[in-house]
């Protein structure tokens, strides 16, 4: 007989698990922790990502009989405590053992390498400007508590230490526009070229006395740092090289200003990269399509939130289903505390399951076999009704199949466990070994907020429509602003002092005069929406009146208008 904690909200013997503890109980039980933690060893995990970091950490106790505390994500290592040395050690002996498809690999790290941690953590936090939104990373050989540990004393632990700062850098998740890296001795980019991981929108960039000598240095960052609008290498052999300056431009297309010197037309280049559309929660291909995506939308959803066996109509038997999971969001803080349990042996991820015949196999074809997954899944509650900003829908036709296709965005709340286990789900081998890696822990099988995508292939059928293709993409928890019109317009100028010229105002068309009677800002108001909406004067003018001149207002009624098919085709210029 074998025993098995960690079920449901109860710990071993039947007692509440520590979190659950409360009053005089709790202040002795983390009092207790607290002590365990002082002698504690540092251990890393890496290969747990497929699943989430309390899978694996369940799973390692499940395994092991090893409690990994304080666990905590440190770029692709869950990294985390257990009590002794002998415990690690004896992690270290299951290197190997698979997880959700993957081999873990467990590292144990010294005394000695905490402390550098912490060490170059204060050295970031001394170095950072909130304000300026800059890291000053200039002269780091003379920074004096660096000096005392030896580091950056060399060539040679630079290389092996600025990584490390890097990785650093992005846990402590500044927000960073502008780098220093003047005065380091630097003779080529080698040694950091981990900064653009770090930080790839990266806006301005210092470098200057340095000995960076060779123009072949900088291939190393081609193709990134797109958003770098100013680079300064004054005082960097390389700058006396006459082929210095159109090299710099090649490697990065968008740099506007090169040691001082502006060397490209800004408006120019927002002209060319920036999109002339802005970012739209809805698109439709006309009215006809708006009205039959969004009533199918509405319908499908409240059925799948309530009961998924009246959606099997809609499924004939050449039907198909297909669901991913997507557990790999950068950045998401809230990653750490989603479950992917019921979720993966059920997923055809192709980036994780490589197996030809388990894709195929995961495939629902028919009402039968999508409904036994549709089982299979958890309960949902979507806020359609109450949150629709949180939704972005496009829809267009499909002529080849005489139908159309609906993508839909969002995200819902898991309120209820799957009417069928997956783990139940037959004796396949195909749920095999993820029934042995993520099953039978109620942190693997935890409900959470999560994001989804789906899209739909809808044909027409006798009476009502029929979906052909059902396509279900489920991933952690991720903010709706996306699509968010609002934070996208009005799109600003670049903020730039005017000229002493009378043109001061870009002209969205040849030859257009604006009425005499306009107050300057009005002009400028009405010159934008021409520019966005592509209208021509005579209806720009008409929408600006209607909107009360004001430029928000007078956008909305445009999209609203032209969603619905309202405006006529001489209103474009």
């Amino acid at each position: 007989m074998s025993f098995r904690g960690n079920r449901g909200n109860r710990g071993g013997f039947g007692m509440p698990n520590s979190s659950n503890i409360t009053g005089p109980g709790a202040q002795l039980n983390q009092l207790a922790n607290e002590q365990q933690l002082r002698n504690a060893v540092q251990v890393e995990v890496r290969g747990w990502q497929g699943g989430s970091k309390d899978d694996v950490v369940a799973f390692i106790s499940r395994k092991t009989r090893i409690t990994l505390m304080s666990s905590s994500i440190e770029n692709d290592a869950v990294v985390g405590y257990v009590k002794t040395q002998n415990d690690a050690n004896q992690l270290k002996s299951w290197n190997g053992v698979r997880f959700a498809g993957n081999a873990l690999e467990f590292k144990v790290r010294s005394t000695a390498t905490s402390s550098t941690i912490e060490m170059l953590k204060a050295f970031l936090h001394r170095r950072y400007n909130q304000q300026l939104k800059m890291l000053d990373l200039s002269n780091i050989a003379s920074d004096t508590q660096l000096q005392s540990q030896g580091a950056f004393s060399s060539m040679t632990t630079q290389s092996k230490m600025f990584p490390a700062l890097m990785k650093l850098a992005s846990q402590e998740k500044f927000i960073v526009e502008s780098v220093n890296l003047s005065d380091n001795n630097l003779q080529d980019l080698s040694g950091i070229s981990s900064l653009a991981q770090t930080f790839p929108h990266l806006v301005n960039l210092a470098l200057s006395n340095n000995a960076i000598s060779r123009l072949k240095a900088l291939e190393i960052w081609k193709h990134k740092f797109k958003a770098l609008r100013e680079l300064v290498m004054a005082n960097n052999p390389i700058t006396s090289n006459p082929l210095y300056k159109d090299e710099v431009s090649k490697v990065f297309p968008r740099l506007v200003i090169l040691d001082g010197v502006v060397i490209r037309d800004e408006a120019k280049l927002k002209a060319i990269y920036e999109l002339p559309l802005p970012h739209k929660q809805f698109f439709f291909e006309d009215a006809e399509i708006q009205q039959l995506s969004t009533q199918f939308i509405s319908n499908f959803l409240q059925c799948w939130d309530n009961d998924r066996s009246q959606l099997m109509p809609l499924y004939t038997p050449d039907s198909q289903f297909s669901l991913s999971a997507d557990s790999s969001v950068p950045n998401d803080a809230q990653a750490s505390d989603v479950s992917f349990g019921l979720y993966l042996p059920l997923s055809r991820n192709i980036s994780r399951v490589s197996n030809t015949r388990s894709r195929e196999q995961r495939l629902g074809k028919g009402q039968e076999q999508i409904y036994k997954l549709f089982q299979q899944l958890p309960k949902t509650k979507h806020k359609l009704d109450t949150d629709p900003q949180l939704y972005s829908v496009e829809a267009w036709r499909y002529p080849q199949v005489n139908g159309f296709l609906v993508s839909l965005h969002g995200e819902d709340q898991e309120v209820a466990q799957p009417e069928v286990h997956p783990d139940q789900n037959n004796g396949s081998n195909r749920n095999r070994n993820y029934r042995r890696n993520v099953g039978g822990s109620s942190s693997n099988n935890k409900l959470t907020p999560k994001s989804f995508d789906r899209v739909f292939t809808i044909v027409p059928g006798p009476g009502s429509l029929i979906i052909a293709s059902d396509m279900l993409i489920v991933r952690p928890l991720a903010n709706a602003k996306a699509w968010s019109e609002q934070e996208m317009q009005p799109q600003q100028q670049p903020s730039q002092p005017q000229s002493n010229t009378t043109s001061t105002q870009g002209t969205p068309q040849p030859g257009v005069q604006l009425p005499p009677n306009l107050t300057p800002q009005q002009g400028q108001m009405v010159e934008r929406l021409m520019m966005e909406t592509k209208l021509n004067l005579q209806f720009t003018l008409l929408l600006s009146e209607q909107a009360g001149w004001n430029y928000e207002n007078a956008l909305r009624g445009f999209t609203e208008s032209h969603q619905n098919g309202q405006v006529p085709p001489e209103a474009f210029q």
